[in-house]
């Protein structure tokens, strides 16, 4: 029997849509990301956003770093009614990219760490000789020789505390040479990136911050 040619285009459609369902109830298909080769989806991690590709979803990013959707729009000036479903990719743009994103992440977990550090000279209790020493310039307060002081840029100083120490983006951009695409960036981070030295930004950098009032 001579099968009609729709009638053959109907079942070659029906099979081919078949199949993509059957894998999709069984988990093997997915149109959101990629899975391995067990066919599990493929998630970033939740210590390295470095991870993140741009293939996968803002639902994936808001799972695995707990950030709302809402905080990631705003933060770079995304549309607010954009799904979560929505390719991390399909957004890129010239004031928005994955890379940007992945930087946010990373500057979130650094402020949210407490930083434990052991002074290197550490606080005496003063003996009774001390205490009994005639005058007060014998007894100098050591707990503060070791820290660094206020407004001092480090390795995890990022350009958003500059601009809340006092210096505008416009003088920041200006010494620098380079246009921020975020505040919220790691100077270091940023050096690296554009091929700088840390250190030649760091030394422009605290002469701005060190003429503030």
């Amino acid at each position: 029997m001579k099968i009609k040619p729709v009638v053959y285009g109907i079942v070659v459609i029906t099979v081919f849509f078949g199949v993509i369902l059957g894998f999709q109830a069984a988990g093997v298909w997915s149109t959101s990301g990629k899975v391995d080769s067990s066919g599990k989806s493929i998630q970033p991690s939740a210590a390295d956003p470095s991870t993140i590709k741009g293939w996968m979803t803002f639902e994936q990013i808001v799972t695995t770093y707990n950030v709302p959707l809402a905080d990631i729009l705003a933060q770079f000036n995304l549309p607010a009614s954009t799904p979560i479903t929505t390719a991390v990719k399909d957004l890129e743009s010239d004031t928005f990219e994955t890379s940007a994103l992945i930087a946010w992440l990373q500057s979130l977990s650094v402020t949210s760490e407490v930083p434990v550090s052991t002074p290197d000279a550490v606080v005496a209790t003063p003996t009774p000789t001390s205490l009994t020493t005639e005058g007060s310039d014998s007894l100098t307060p050591t707990a503060t020789e070791h820290l660094a002081p206020d407004r001092t840029i480090t390795g995890k100083t990022t350009f958003q505390e500059i601009i809340d120490w006092g210096v505008t983006l416009e003088s920041i951009q200006k010494s620098i040479g380079y246009e921020i695409p975020f505040p919220g960036v790691i100077i270091k981070d940023f050096a690296v990136e554009k091929g700088l030295a840390f250190s030649d930004i760091k030394t422009t950098l605290q002469i701005e911050i060190d003429q503030l009032p």
